[in-house]
Formats: structure tokens, C-alpha cells, sequence
């Protein structure tokens, strides 16, 4: 049941939902950047007395609140501002920042990734500190970082160097997504990410399509040297590169069945976009398989009716727990020295794995707000299916991390053109964040010891 409150002031929560969605926060954009973070900060300082900003040179203020508690635990609130660029206008049936409301959605350009988070937490803390006229039962953080969108650079020095006072005892991570039939998805711990660049320079100039039965093609080449990364299942046949990646016990693969993979909301008709595998080990493969994408490739603009003389890739990796990014970089390196020694590799970004356990207080508590608000049993994903910064958060700070169901769906078109969030799913995502802060406050968290 929605509190009444919610319901009440739904308008209103829409509304400022909505005014967050028009800033246009790429990330990178100082000048967007800092406009959204001054809104944030404005609205923050509406319910707590010490906020602050952290500045990570080049891109923008970390915004961090401080909501001080009874006991000695701290709850993080942990979400992003910034937002992916919105690519090609023309693909929008409206301004990716004008965020307009239709067909019962909001339509723009981060709606549910990650503005929806930050705005609806807001109002559940509002709303919460309502409840609790004499003070807090424990303590609150919320911080929202302005880069995630390109790997949060900058936000690890931020956590080391303010590891005392940002000290915290779990992290709620930004939202997951529902399953294509509307159970909630709670995910635990981050994949982690590695970005590589590869080049081939072949030819000292492009050259006429005569020469093509005698002369290499870049871009030929290139080609087959990614597709040697994977087997014919798609997994990543690289020698060393899966060695340390977790394995999962009976219980995790057993949690694997329960989810439901993501295919009404993303097929064309009559295509199947899943990879022909049975659906339990594609269900497994969703949360412990590493996994591989191909994230660019470029050729010179002016070539048409020539030969390439070179041509660039970008690859991007998908690590699960345990696997070490400059270790899988290493790799690469021996096998494309191996296989392909004129393929030129460079590192572009890494972001490390991060675990957290499926069984503590704090999941039991995002179980139980999760059943309530959205009234189904949560699907468990025991490693997220996205990368963050979350191994910064483990590392500095000791607080494991959990994502819960926000207000996206799959259909909702993360980082695509017309990604939206639905207005009623919305509200429910503020109902469970309330719920979980009084789950939390009632199985023990306000507990000192």
C-alpha cells in the first residue's frame, strides 16, 4: 500500500523529477554539470544542514549531504547526475532534454538513469525525516557523483581522501531495472569494465579496389582479430583472460533460473536477439560470464570506393568479481602479439569488479521493501549485469553495495534514444525507498553495536 502522502504530492514529485531531467548533464559538460549539481545542492540543503561539495578537476562537484543518526551506523544513498549524450536529435520523437510527460511516461535523456534515483530518494528522505520529528534512528549519506556515465574518474581519490567522514555501513546503489514481467530486481556488487583501443595500419595510402586481390584489407583483418577473442558461444576464448573469474556455487546458479531474459521489450519481429544457447545457460551466462562488446569501429570518412589503408576498434570487456582489469589487459596483449602482431592495443578506461554477499541484514531489509512496494518476490542477481565505480566504495569505505528496482523497465531504453520511466512506477520507486528506510530502522540498523 502507497503511503498517502505520495500520492498527495504527486504532482509535485513529478514535476520536480521532471525539472531535474532538463538539465542537459552530460557528462564532461562543465557548464551543465555545474548547473545541475547547483539545483541538487539547493534542494539538499532544503533537508539537511551540511551539505557540501567535493570537486573532481575537470568534470564537476561530488554532492554530498550528511543526515546525522542515533546509532552508529550509516546508510549511503549512492546516484549519479550526469547523464550519456543524447546522440542523434532526429531519433527523438521529442527534446531528449525537454522532458515531456506522455502516454503515462517521462521522456528524456537519463529519466531513469540516473534521475529518477536522484529525485525519488529525495522525496523518500523528506518523507522519512518527517516521520521522525526527534531525530534520525541512524545516520544518512547522500552522495551523487557527477561522472559515472565515463567511469567516475576522479571519484576514487574523492573516497580515499574523505574516507572518515564519508565512512558508511552498506550503500544503496543506483536503481536496477524490473523483469520483463514486473518482479523487482535487487543486484548485488558491480561488474567491472575495461575499454581497449585497437589500431591496424596496413597501406601508406587508400588505395584503388583493383589492387584488392592482392592487398591486405585493414579492416578485414581487423575484424577477424576480434571475433578471435570469443568462441563460437560467444564466450572469451582469450588464453588467462576468465582464469580468475568467479564461480558460482549451487545456490547462485539455482538464483539464475528465477530471472527472465530481456526479449519481448527488445526484439524486432521475428527476430530472436538472444544467442542461440539454451535459456538456462544463457540465464547463467547473464550474471557469471564475462563478457565481450565491440563499442567502435572506424574508418577514414573519405573511403568509398577504396581500400583502407588502416582502421580503429574500440573493444569493451564486462568483468565479473575477481577478475583483475590490468591482469585481462596483459592478456590481450600476448595474444594479439601472437595472433595479430601488427595491431597496434592501448588501454582506455579499466573500472575494478566489486562482490557483495546475498545473505546480510542489509539485503534481507531491500528484500522485504522490495516485496512490499512492488508487491513480488524480488529476482536475485548476485553480480549486477552493469559495471559502476562500486569497488571504490568497498575499498575505502568497507559498505557493500545493493541495487534495487527503481522506475526503469526494459523497455525503458537505457542510454537508446526515447529512454523513459513510467510516472505510476515512479511513485512506487519512492514508496520503496520509505520502505526500506523503516525495514532498516526496524531489523536492527538503528541499533548501536
Amino acid at each position: 500500500m502507497r503511503d498517502p502522502r505520495i500520492d498527495a504530492a504527486r504532482e509535485q514529485s513529478i514535476r520536480e523529477w521532471q525539472e531535474f531531467c532538463r538539465f542537459p548533464s552530460v557528462a564532461g559538460d562543465r557548464d551543465a554539470i555545474e548547473a545541475a549539481a547547483d539545483w541538487l545542492e539547493q534542494r539538499l540543503r532544503q533537508l539537511s544542514e551540511r551539505v557540501e561539495r567535493i570537486e573532481i578537476p575537470e568534470y564537476g562537484p561530488v554532492v554530498v549531504a550528511y543526515f546525522p543518526g542515533a546509532s552508529d551506523k550509516t546508510l549511503m544513498l549512492y546516484n549519479h547526475y550526469d547523464v550519456q549524450p543524447a546522440g542523434d536529435l532526429d531519433q527523438w520523437i521529442s527534446g531528449p532534454f525537454e522532458s515531456e510527460i506522455r502516454d503515462g511516461a517521462m521522456w528524456a535523456r537519463g529519466a531513469c538513469d540516473d534521475k529518477a534515483d536522484v529525485t525519488s530518494r529525495l522525496r523518500a528522505l523528506e518523507l522519512f525525516i518527517e516521520d521522525h520529528p526527534d531525530g534520525l534512528p541512524y545516520s544518512m549519506i547522500y552522495l551523487a557523483d557527477p561522472c559515472e556515465e565515463i567511469g567516475s574518474p576522479g571519484l576514487e581519490t574523492v573516497l580515499a581522501e574523505n574516507a572518515e567522514r564519508l565512512s558508511s555501513d552498506a550503500v544503496l546503489w543506483e536503481s536496477y531495472l524490473r523483469e520483463d514481467d514486473g518482479r523487482p530486481a535487487v543486484g548485488f556488487g558491480c561488474r567491472g569494465g575495461m575499454e581497449i583501443s585497437l589500431s591496424l595500419n596496413i597501406l601508406a595510402s587508400n588505395q584503388h579496389p583493383s589492387y584488392s586481390q592482392i592487398l591486405r584489407s585493414a579492416p578485414l583483418e581487423m575484424m577477424k582479430a576480434i571475433t578471435s577473442l570469443v568462441d563460437d558461444e560467444g564466450a572469451i576464448a582469450v588464453p588467462g583472460f576468465t582464469d580468475s573469474a568467479i564461480t558460482p556455487d549451487a545456490a547462485a546458479k539455482k538464483r539464475t533460473q528465477e530471472l527472465s531474459l530481456p526479449i519481448d521489450a527488445i526484439s524486432l519481429p521475428g527476430v530472436s536477439p538472444l544467442q542461440g544457447l539454451p535459456a538456462a545457460r544463457l540465464k547463467e551466462n547473464f550474471i557469471f560470464r564475462p563478457s565481450m562488446s565491440l563499442s567502435g569501429f572506424d574508418l577514414d570518412s573519405s573511403v568509398r570506393q577504396s581500400i583502407p589503408a588502416s582502421c580503429t576498434a574500440r573493444v569493451r570487456f564486462g568483468l565479473v568479481p575477481g577478475m583483475d582489469p590490468r591482469a585481462c589487459f596483459d592478456t590481450l596483449k600476448t595474444h594479439f602479439s601472437s595472433t595479430a602482431p601488427d595491431i597496434q592495443i592501448e588501454l582506455i578506461r579499466t573500472m575494478q569488479p566489486a562482490f557483495s554477499p546475498v545473505d546480510t541484514p542489509f539485503a534481507v531489509s531491500v528484500l522485504e521493501a522490495a516485496t512490499k512496494a512492488f508487491e513480488a518476490e524480488p529476482v536475485i542477481y548476485d553480480v549486477m549485469t552493469g559495471s559502476g565505480p562500486g569497488a571504490f566504495f568497498l575499498e575505502h569505505l568497507g559498505a557493500p553495495l545493493i541495487s534495487p528496482t527503481g522506475t526503469l523497465r526494459p523497455e525503458g531504453n537505457m542510454h537508446g534514444y526515447n529512454e523513459h520511466g513510467y510516472l505510476e512506477d515512479y511513485l512506487t520507486h519512492i514508496q520503496f525507498t520509505l520502505d526500506l528506510l523503516n525495514n532498516l530502522e526496524a531489523n536492527g540498523f538503528a541499533q548501536n553495536g
